[in-house]
């Protein structure tokens, strides 16, 4: 039976573009997004002027996403889905004895902060997204993200106390608290961090910034 050229798998149609050959476009857009968000909240902000700030037309952001909403997914996607899955994978190392909580948890911390420096919007969007009343991606965070989180990490420190290796008498639930209020706060306070102190978010600040918390928490749970 002949083959209609036109409905090979790998040839796209007159006009359309290939998502296959112009990944560039997929990331730009997901760079403008996620600035344009975290500056302006993203209620405000129009698949217009992402386009515009990421150099492409408004085509593109339904040719990638779908929409507005598929943008959201896809900016959550690739951050938060990928934060969750590494928090998995140390989490699962907590049966190897020789790691000891140190070692779980900066690798936690590691997870956290590199992803939030590498993509500054992400707290933002947290902030305006989530936390404040009435956030529009409040609920797919819980479902997706969050809950997973509140699963994993807990059941790490839980591990680490009934391993001796940190305090019997401290709360999971409430060191989890603790913990991530240690993670987040420094990169949500970014923008006034870096002028008020003069620090550089970048890969050094990041190597001693997980260094000094894992150290300031540890040596306050530590048993």
């Amino acid at each position: 039976m002949p083959v209609n050229p036109n409905n090979h798998p790998d040839r796209r149609q007159p006009g359309r573009p290939s998502a296959v050959e112009q990944p560039e476009v997929r990331d730009a857009l997901l760079e403008a997004a996620g600035r344009l968000f975290a500056m302006h909240g993203a209620s405000e902000v129009s698949i217009r002027r992402v386009a515009t700030e990421a150099g492409v037309t408004p085509a593109m952001v339904h040719y990638y996403f779908g929409g507005k909403e598929g943008l959201y997914d896809a900016l959550l996607e690739r951050t938060l889905a990928r934060i969750v899955e590494r928090v998995r994978a140390v989490a699962n190392r907590r049966g190897d004895q020789t790691d000891g909580p140190a070692g779980r948890i900066g690798a936690l911390l590691e997870v956290f902060m590199a992803a939030f420096a590498a993509e500054p919007w992400v707290p933002t969007i947290v902030v305006r997204e989530v936390l404040s009343e009435g956030g529009r991606l409040r609920e797919r965070f819980i479902e997706d993200y969050a809950s997973h989180i509140a699963i994993l990490l807990p059941g790490l420190l839980r591990s680490e106390i009934d391993g001796g290796g940190l305090r019997d008498d401290l709360d999971p639930e409430l060191a989890f608290l603790s913990l991530m209020g240690m993670v987040v706060m420094p990169f949500v306070a970014r923008p006034v961090v870096e002028r008020v102190l003069g620090i550089d978010y970048g890969d050094e600040f990041v190597r001693r910034f997980v260094a000094h918390t894992q150290r300031l928490f540890v040596d306050g749970a530590g048993s």
